[in-house]
């Protein structure tokens, strides 16, 4: 189906409302329930009766989706790629002035063909004059090109892009065009602005090869939920400021950063040092802090602290370092990947630390860890008792 019917044209005037328990519904639960369809299953609910033929057009929530196109039903990758754009611009079009709850577009971008990029900026413009709450873009192989002016909206709360670039303004754009924007997901992006700024943002999410064109600061005073996953590709760990109501943080330390070395690590850590959960992972090369340098802030509120095996190679020296300076951890959580050895390391004159108010422990790890029997022996000879202890093995 190409394109999204004229229903009039579609149902026969034979058909009466439908005599099934769903259809004596009120339409208000109907449309809740068309919801969970794609956009392109909501339309064929048309040909059910005449109560349905424009049901699909008040539906609040919009999915569509390239991959709906099956490749085998076309002659070409143009063929199919027109028929979706014509589906879309159809549907937007004959969709009633309803408020829209949520939009999700997966879409596929075509080699060096900018107006794919058009035509999804013209889409979420369009969502957005309809009041969207959120939008969700995922888009394949080449990046989309991102007008960040069409992000003008007072009612958009939820944002999330994947594979696209975010040319220099697009968080300014959002800071003032999108007042009442809470959640930020991106994924594969190419970050072009070197502030990123925000009152009101209370979740940011960077994922998966998200790339800096050089050091960028992130400063969002309202925020409680940072999380910062995958390879950071070309630029420099981000400076954080202003984090006063982060609570919870996660970051992935890998792949291609920039001088990667203790200073940058310090100021990175120092912009979390208020929060109450802590999930930090290294995966870059080996980094080795010079003997008495304070890499590690205090972090006097933390409660819930998660490592990875970098923490535990070189004779446990960044796990005694993050223990020393929280004395307040309540569950402690050990990733031990089998195998891999990157470690930050250093010289410690004082291993000593007190975690008074330690409970539990828990440790992941492989079925036949070599690491667990060192880590326990560590633990044991600290005063965790082998109750406190919960281990998870896995294949």
């Amino acid at each position: 189906m190409a394109e999204a019917p004229d229903s009039r044209r579609m149902a026969p005037a034979s058909l009466a409302r439908a005599p099934t328990n769903i259809g004596a519904l009120p339409e208000e639960i109907l449309l809740r329930v068309m919801s969970y369809l794609t956009t392109r299953e909501a339309v064929h609910t048309c040909l059910v009766s005449l109560y349905w033929r424009d049901l699909w057009r008040s539906v609040p929530c919009i999915n569509v989706s390239i991959k709906e196109f099956k490749a085998e039903d076309y002659e070409d990758v143009f063929e199919r790629e027109v028929a979706f754009k014509r589906f879309v611009n159809h549907f937007l079009m004959l969709r009633n002035p309803v408020p829209l709850v949520e939009f999700r577009l997966t879409y596929s971008m075509g080699d060096g063909d900018r107006s794919d990029s058009d035509d999804a900026n013209d889409w979420i413009s369009h969502v957005l004059q309809s009041n969207a709450r959120a939008v969700k873009v995922v888009n394949q192989h080449e990046p989309l090109e991102i007008d960040h002016a069409v992000f003008t909206s007072s009612c958009l709360k939820r944002l999330h892009i994947s594979s696209a670039d975010l040319f220099p303004g697009f968080f300014n754009q959002l800071e003032t065009g999108c007042p009442a924007l809470e959640y930020l997901f991106l994924c594969d992006c190419l970050i072009m602005d070197h502030e990123i700024f925000s009152k009101t943002l209370k979740v940011l999410i960077l994922s998966e090869q998200v790339a800096f064109i050089d050091q960028a600061s992130i400063s969002a005073p309202s925020l409680i939920y940072l999380s910062i996953e995958g390879d950071i590709r070309g630029g420099r760990l981000p400076i954080l400021k202003n984090m006063a109501s982060l609570e919870t943080a996660s970051a992935l330390i890998s792949g291609e950063i920039k001088d990667c070395v203790a200073d940058g690590i310090r100021q990175f850590l120092g912009g979390l040092s208020n929060v109450t959960s802590l999930d930090f992972r290294y995966w870059d090369e080996k980094l080795t802090m010079e003997k008495n340098f304070q890499w590690c802030p205090r972090f006097s509120k933390l409660v819930n602290l998660t490592l990875n095996c970098s923490c535990v190679h070189a004779e446990f020296y960044a796990l005694i370092v993050f223990l020393q300076n929280s004395p307040n951890v309540k569950k402690l959580t050990l990733k031990l990947n089998q195998g891999y050895a990157s470690a930050i390391t250093g010289e410690l004159e004082d291993r000593s630390f007190t975690c008074e108010q330690l409970q539990i422990v828990k440790i992941k790890c492989s079925e036949r860890s070599e690491m667990l029997p060192r880590v326990t022996q560590f633990l044991h000879a600290r005063g965790v008792r082998p109750g406190q202890m919960r281990i998870n093995r896995r294949n």
